[in-house]
């Protein structure tokens, strides 16, 4: 995935075409991030991406982390559907511990790593807008400085 795969910001419908679909299970396309690495990859499922946002779900498995870290070239919400995940900001060394029927948002081109230090599957749904990456893809690997002192915006 050095590059964009060609259907980000294509899918369900080719650029420009507008129409309310459904997006049945069976519909959704199924992707590692990153296809490169798949020891360090998380699951996949694009429900839909346009040129203003890009919407799916994704899976971490227990003891499972994603890396590189991802940026995106757009804001991006997730919101875990089940299970806990823990997220990694290598510029700031911040932490966050983010369970479920709880959400985060990761500004433009913050860099992030996912973990799933729990003993269950964790799935997040995301949305990123308008933009998922820009036109190279998804970085290969992160080359800034790794800060690594815990943050806990919570308090606990």
């Amino acid at each position: 995935m050095t590059k964009t795969l060609d259907y980000f910001c294509n899918y369900p419908h080719k650029r420009g075409e507008r129409r309310p679909c459904i997006q049945k299970q069976n519909d959704l396309k199924m992707f590692l991030y990153t296809e490169e690495f798949p020891e360090t990859s998380d699951l996949n499922w694009l429900i839909a991406s346009t040129d203003h946002m890009t919407v799916g779900e994704y899976q971490l498995s227990p003891g499972s982390h994603f890396d590189p870290a991802d940026v995106h070239a757009g804001d991006e919400i997730y919101y875990v559907m089940h299970g806990e995940v823990t997220m990694f900001q290598p510029e700031s060394g911040q932490v966050m511990q983010i369970r479920q029927g709880e959400g985060i948002l990761m500004p433009k081109g913050c860099p992030h790593i996912g973990y799933n230090f729990g003993e269950e599957e964790a799935r997040m749904l995301y949305v990123v807008a308008p933009k998922i990456w820009d036109e190279d893809g998804p970085p290969l690997e992160y080359t800034g400085v790794l800060k690594t002192y815990k943050y806990d915006e919570r308090g606990e």
